[in-house]
C-alpha cells in the first residue's frame, strides 16, 4: 500500500468505508468487492519521476533494438568530448539497467576502457512499460546521430508519425517495403449479402484511424467539405462513371443486378459539366500543391484535358493501365487493352526521391517478357496490374487495388491525404490502408457504401464506425 499516492489512498478509503456501511446495512459480504477494488487500484500506474543513481558502466545493458547509429565523424566527436569533459550528459536506464538513452556514450566508455568506472545514471521510480520505453527511446534520440533503418522499420509507422518523425523521411525508408496486394473479396457473396442496406444518403463513416466514407453526391460542394473537414488533400484520385451507357443495376460479366440506379448515359456536354463540377469541388479542399488523377474512357481523354486547362490544372501526361485480360470485340478492327488515366498537377507537389521515370512498371502482376511491350514501356507511361475477370468485379468501373501503388508511391508520402470522389468498391481506400495514407471517399450509391464497408472490414478486421 506504500506505493499508493495520497489521492488514490483517499479514494480507496472512501470505497472501503462505503462498502462497510453497505455490508452492515444489508448484511452482505463485501469482501470480494473490496478485493476487486484493491486489485484495480494497485494497477494504477504512478507518474514517472526520474532520479539519479550510480551504476558500474559494465552493468548497463544495451537495448537490442536500438535503431540509432553514429557516423565515424560523430563517433570521433563524441569520444573527444567525453575524453575532454567527462560524461556531462548521463545515460537514462530502466529499472533493470537496460539503456533507454545513452547507447553511444556507453560504447565510447567501454572503448576507452572505463567499464569498471561508476557513473551517474537517470532511473525512473517505476519500470517503464515496453511502449513507454520505446517511445522515450525514439523521442530522446530523434535529433541525434543517424538511424539504423532496418531496425527502425520494426516500429509501427503510425507510432513513429505520432511522436514526430518526418513523413518524407519515413516514406523514403518504407516505400521500398510497402506494397499493395490485391484482396480476394467474394463479389457474388458480397452482393447477395448487401442487396439491401440501411445506409442512406448523408451517412458518414470512420474506417480505422485513417479513412472516412460519406454517402453523398460529389457534385455537392457541401458533401466534399463535410467529408474532409479541416484536412487538405495531397492527391485527387477520381474514377467516375465512364458515360458509356452502362446501367449500374445490370452488373458485369453476367453477374446480375448490382442494386445501384445510376444511368451512365449523359450527353457529352452534360458529362463534361458533371466532371468539371466534381473536379472543381475536389480542388477547393486540396492543398495549393496537389496531384490530380482521373480515369476515363478513351473517348473522353480530350474532355478531361479541356477541363484541366479550364481549371488551371497543368496537364502532365496520360497514363495507361495495360490489362492482362482482353475482351475481344469482333465488330471492331482493333481491340482495346488499356484504360487511360489523365494526370496533372497544380503548383509543385511532392514527388518521391526515388526514380521519377514514370515508364517504370507498376506491379509484379504482369511481366513484360515481350519485346513489343518492352518497347512500349520505354515510350509511354505504362501501369501494369492484373485485370480480374468481369465476374469478379464489385463495381462497374472497379480497378485492382494494386493499380494505385505507383501513383501513391510517386506522388504522396506516408500520412498524406487522398480524396476519391467516386468511392465505388473501395479500391482506393484499401490501397491507402496498405500504403499508410489517409483516404476520403464519397460514394453516392448506398449499396456501394455498404460494399466498401464490408470489404474494408473483411480485409482489416476493423469495424466501421458511423459518425453522428
Amino acid at each position: 500500500m506504500k506505493a499508493l499516492t495520497k489521492d488514490v489512498m483517499k479514494i480507496y478509503c472512501a470505497f472501503v468505508r462505503a462498502l462497510i456501511v453497505f455490508n452492515k446495512a444489508y448484511n452482505k459480504n463485501a469482501g470480494n468487492i473490496i478485493s476487486l477494488i484493491i486489485n484495480k487500484i494497485m494497477t494504477i500506474k504512478k507518474k514517472i519521476v526520474w532520479h539519479t543513481e550510480q551504476r558500474k558502466v559494465s552493468e548497463l545493458v544495451p537495448y537490442s533494438k536500438n535503431p540509432r547509429t553514429l557516423s565515424d565523424k560523430q563517433r570521433g566527436d563524441l569520444e573527444a568530448s567525453i575524453t575532454k569533459f567527462g560524461l556531462a550528459e548521463i545515460p537514462a536506464v530502466n529499472t533493470d539497467n537496460v539503456i533507454v538513452s545513452g547507447h553511444q556514450r556507453l560504447k565510447i566508455l567501454l572503448a576507452l576502457g572505463k567499464g569498471n568506472e561508476i557513473i551517474d545514471v537517470r532511473i525512473p521510480n517505476r519500470k517503464l512499460s515496453k511502449k513507454e520505453f520505446e517511445e522515450y527511446l525514439l523521442r530522446s534520440n530523434r535529433n541525434r546521430g543517424s538511424w539504423e533503418y532496418e531496425l527502425l522499420k520494426e516500429f509501427d509507422i503510425d507510432f513513429l508519425l505520432d511522436i514526430g518523425f518526418d513523413d518524407t523521411d519515413l516514406s523514403n525508408i518504407w516505400d521500398d517495403v510497402l506494397e499493395i496486394e490485391d484482396d480476394d473479396f467474394d463479389i457474388d457473396k458480397g452482393v447477395d449479402e448487401i442487396h439491401e442496406t440501411d445506409i442512406q444518403e448523408g451517412d458518414f463513416f470512420q474506417l480505422g484511424e485513417r479513412h472516412k466514407l460519406l454517402c453523398g453526391d460529389s457534385t455537392d460542394l457541401s458533401v466534399i467539405q463535410k467529408l474532409v473537414g479541416k484536412n487538405k488533400m495531397d492527391m485527387i484520385y477520381g474514377d467516375s462513371p465512364y458515360n458509356i451507357s452502362l446501367s449500374y443495376d445490370k452488373g458485369l460479366g453476367g453477374k446480375g443486378q448490382y442494386g445501384g440506379n445510376i444511368k451512365d448515359n449523359l450527353s457529352d456536354s452534360d458529362f463534361k459539366d458533371f466532371l468539371k463540377k466534381v473536379i472543381s469541388n475536389t480542388l477547393s479542399v486540396a492543398k495549393k500543391d496537389v496531384h490530380v488523377f482521373y480515369w476515363a474512357d478513351s473517348r473522353y481523354v480530350g474532355t478531361l484535358q479541356d477541363i484541366y486547362k479550364e481549371l488551371y490544372i497543368d496537364y502532365k501526361r496520360t497514363c495507361l493501365w495495360i490489362k492482362n485480360g482482353i475482351n475481344l470485340t469482333p465488330q471492331v478492327s482493333f481491340n482495346k487493352c488499356y484504360e487511360p488515366c489523365i494526370y496533372g498537377t497544380i503548383g509543385s507537389p511532392y514527388i518521391a526521391d526515388f526514380p521519377k521515370n514514370l515508364n517504370e512498371i507498376l506491379n509484379k502482376g504482369v511481366g513484360t517478357g515481350n519485346a513489343t511491350i518492352d518497347d512500349i514501356v520505354d515510350l509511354f507511361d505504362i501501369w501494369l496490374a492484373k485485370r480480374l475477370p468481369g465476374s469478379e468485379y464489385e463495381h462497374p468501373t472497379q480497378k485492382p487495388v494494386s493499380l494505385s501503388e505507383k501513383p501513391l508511391k510517386r506522388c504522396t508520402k506516408i500520412g498524406d491525404c487522398v480524396l476519391d470522389p467516386f468511392g465505388g468498391s473501395g479500391s482506393t481506400m484499401l490501397a491507402c490502408e496498405q500504403m499508410k495514407r489517409k483516404s476520403f471517399l464519397v460514394e453516392k450509391e448506398p449499396i456501394f457504401c455498404q460494399l466498401i464497408i464490408n470489404r474494408y472490414e473483411k480485409e482489416t478486421g476493423i469495424k466501421a464506425k458511423k459518425i453522428k
